[in-house]
């Protein structure tokens, strides 16, 4: 499997891409992991943590204007490769200028409403979580312009996107916390005598970190252009040119000489040739950009009449019907639906209840669960590159096995701060399990999935990202009401 994934592919390729997707989710995957710190010093404290999950959400505007957009285009000659590049950049650049912000602003406040609020901050997560969501979508589409065998990869670096900040605030110290012991003398009133009687008891306190908050967004900072780096380097590299398997057919200026050399009219739709440097059949599809109709122009003479500068190049899998025959709309749909409530699950709703489910077990069982969870998630990544599922059945018992987790880690937190186990050798590791195959199965069954879509074309991939911001958005405002409103979650002692 290894030498087929080798001979398919080059090692740096998969390596560029690995750290152009570190920056998806990177800025706001730090803020997230730096709260333990940032609630000390600004004046919302931890009601800051509702905040930014209410301005994530609102941020999902940009997946839908990049989905619109995409759509406008759909029937214009403007590559739609460009529009994935140009979001993609876009979404670099703003993260880069908002983490160098962050680094020397975030504590800055302003009075409003009769109290002081981090409005740099806050602001600053708006743009970071605007760009964050988008690059669900965009980078999906932009990955369908590359090999398969790359997508694996790009999840990887997604998964290391919430890892690396993990791993930093864990060498920072951020939200480590000792256990005091204290006591207290106070005079009361026994059997009608006064008497001194001390009370002994154990409280949390946190630890400085090791290093500043200022330091920890410039290296967020230093992640995203080095993400953007990579980013060019596919693009623009000429070692990388070789792997795209979607490329323009043609700039807009050469549509007359293609129309003139195949003078034919109405639509070129789905023409399919073997391509001899490849060992896989092509999928050429002109449609939106020229008139032939495949029914009365087969593809043995469409393949003759095509000039040399187009044949020799891949073009645009967007429209590969042939994955549309193999895959049913409803296995299609079966496989969308998974993709909602796995995010609805490992990107939203479990973390909202990670504390619950985990401290009555202990802060070390808390920090492990916190750690190894975030390591499942690329753990699952690499594995897939080298043992791809895409079956459907076979995937969606990966997320059934995903989701049996789950219930048992939301059985867990309903039942803080006295879960099953509570007191026993068992029950740390128990959960430390339980969380670790949620986090891998989930992420197997979610990457899969983007597998079958990638075959599918660019527009199923942009569904799919679509459609994991919307799980996300579900799972963030399930998870902020039952534990803010409805509070149905209980706090156990960190001590």
């Amino acid at each position: 499997m290894l030498q087929k994934v080798l001979m398919d592919s080059k090692v740096l390729v998969h390596l560029l891409v690995c750290i152009f997707a570190i920056s998806s989710w990177v800025d706001i995957n730090g803020m997230w992991v730096e709260l333990p710190i940032l609630v000390t010093h600004l004046p919302e404290k931890w009601t800051l943590p509702s905040y930014i999950t209410i301005i994530s959400q609102i941020a999902n505007i940009g997946p839908i204007i990049f989905v619109l957009i995409s759509l406008c285009l759909k029937r214009t000659h403007v590559k739609k490769l460009t529009l994935d590049k140009i979001t993609s950049y876009i979404i670099m650049i703003v993260g880069v200028a908002s983490t160098l912000l962050l680094a020397f602003f975030w504590e800055e406040t302003i009075f409003v409403d009769g109290a002081d609020r981090s409005f740099a901050l806050l602001a600053l997560s708006f743009f970071l979580s605007f760009v964050d969501c988008t690059s669900s979508v965009a980078y999906v589409a932009f990955m369908a312009s590359l090999k398969p065998v790359y997508l694996s990869s790009f999840f990887v670096g997604e998964g290391l996107s919430g890892l690396l900040p993990a791993l930093m605030a864990l060498g920072q110290g951020a939200g480590e916390i000792k256990c005091v012991n204290a006591s207290s003398t106070s005079e009361r009133n026994v059997s009608g005598n006064v008497v001194n009687v001390t009370d002994y008891y154990v409280y949390p306190t946190y630890l400085p970190p090791r290093f500043s908050v200022q330091l920890f967004f410039l290296l967020l900072c230093g992640m995203i252009f080095l993400s953007m780096v990579a980013f060019s380097l596919l693009n623009f590299w000429g070692y990388c040119k070789d792997q795209l398997v979607a490329v323009s057919m043609y700039n807009l200026e050469d549509s007359d000489n293609l129309r003139d050399s195949i003078d034919l009219e109405d639509e070129v739709k789905d023409v399919s040739f073997r391509k001899t440097s490849y060992s896989y059949e092509m999928t050429v599809s002109l449609e939106d950009e020229v008139g032939v109709n495949n029914k009365d122009f087969p593809a043995s003479q469409a393949r003759e009449k095509l000039p040399n500068h187009v044949e020799n190049k891949i073009v645009s899998d967007d429209s590969a019907e042939v994955q549309h025959q193999k895959t049913s709309k409803f296995v299609l749909f079966l496989l969308l639906l998974q993709i909602v409530i796995i995010n609805f699950l490992i990107t939203a709703f479990l973390l909202s209840i990670q504390v619950y489910s985990s401290l009555p077990y202990g802060i070390d069982t808390y920090n492990l669960v916190v750690t190894l969870s975030n390591i499942a998630n690329p753990v699952a990544c690499i594995i897939s590159v080298f043992l791809s599922i895409t079956s459907p059945w076979i995937i969606s018992l990966m997320t059934t096995c995903g989701l049996g987790c789950s219930a048992y880690i939301i059985a867990l937190a309903c039942l803080s701060p006295t879960p099953p186990l509570i007191g026993t050798s068992s029950g740390g590791p128990v959960a430390v399990a339980v969380w670790v195959g949620a986090s891998f199965f989930l992420t197997y069954a979610k990457i899969s999935v983007a597998g079958v879509m990638r075959q599918v074309g660019r527009h199923a991939l942009i569904v799919y990202g679509a459609l994991t911001q919307t799980g996300a958005l579900l799972g963030a405002v399930t998870g902020f009401v039952l534990v803010n409103e409805v509070k149905v979650f209980k706090d156990a002692s960190w001590c």
